[in-house]
């Protein structure tokens, strides 16, 4: 039986996807990921974390990368809530190991861990009846194979950001709306042709401060 851990990254960005990682080794080879000394995917360095990244995927584990692009967040959170949306890809993500699991661990996305462990055990259904199923704030600080899945989910989400920017020819920055080269970029481009590409999230409130401010201004300037 394995031991499953399921993490994301890109839950807050403006810019490019959300991607969901899923990770399992048998339960008496989890001294592995152990060994590997891994951590949360934010507190390691962009060189370090590819370095294990590969570490991880020459396991005798299994993965799973759930991507889910600007277009399809711009279209589902019309409908949905980010959280269930995050929910529906954490159940794909196990899902799609095709593995039969003793115990899976997430980090929780939902404010109230106990709801969403509650939530993604019903999402499953009964092949998962007898599996344990625990959510966690801050999961990839506490058990190593969430750990290894928020490796995954950074490193996977970091390479598809260096496409969309080579496909831009600029640089966009981390994506994040804290960023000021993400920031400047999506107002030049904005300036540039009253509309936003089509790898940014809508949805986003940072998108319209840049166009409300942008419009502001321009009616000053008449």
């Amino acid at each position: 039986m394995q031991i499953c851990g399921v993490d994301e990254a890109g839950r807050g960005p403006v810019i490019g996807p959300l991607v969901v990682a899923s990770f399992s080794l048998p339960e008496e080879k989890l001294y592995l990921i152990e060994y590997l000394k891994v951590k949360d995917s934010k507190k390691l360095s962009r060189k370090k974390r590819e370095k294990i990244y590969l570490e991880i995927i020459n396991l005798p584990g299994k993965y799973f990368f759930k991507i889910l692009n600007s277009s399809f967040l711009n279209n589902e959170m019309k409908k949905f809530s980010l959280n269930y949306i995050e929910l529906l890809a954490f159940k794909e993500s196990i899902l799609e190991l095709k593995t039969p699991m003793k115990k899976i661990i997430c980090d929780s996305c939902d404010v109230n861990p106990d709801r969403f462990s509650k939530n993604l055990k019903e999402l499953l259904g009964s092949e998962f009846s007898s599996c344990e199923i625990v959510a966690s704030h801050k999961a990839e600080d506490k058990y190593p194979v969430v750990a290894a899945a928020s490796i995954l989910a950074k490193v996977k989400r970091d390479e598809l950001i260096k496409k969309i920017e080579e496909s831009a020819g600029v640089s966009i920055g981390s994506g994040y709306p804290s960023d000021p080269k993400t920031i400047n970029f999506l107002t030049d481009y904005y300036k540039q042709n009253n509309k936003f590409p089509d790898f940014v999230r809508t949805e986003w409130k940072t998108l319209y401060n840049i166009k409300n401010e942008w419009n502001q201004r321009k009616l000053y300037e008449i």
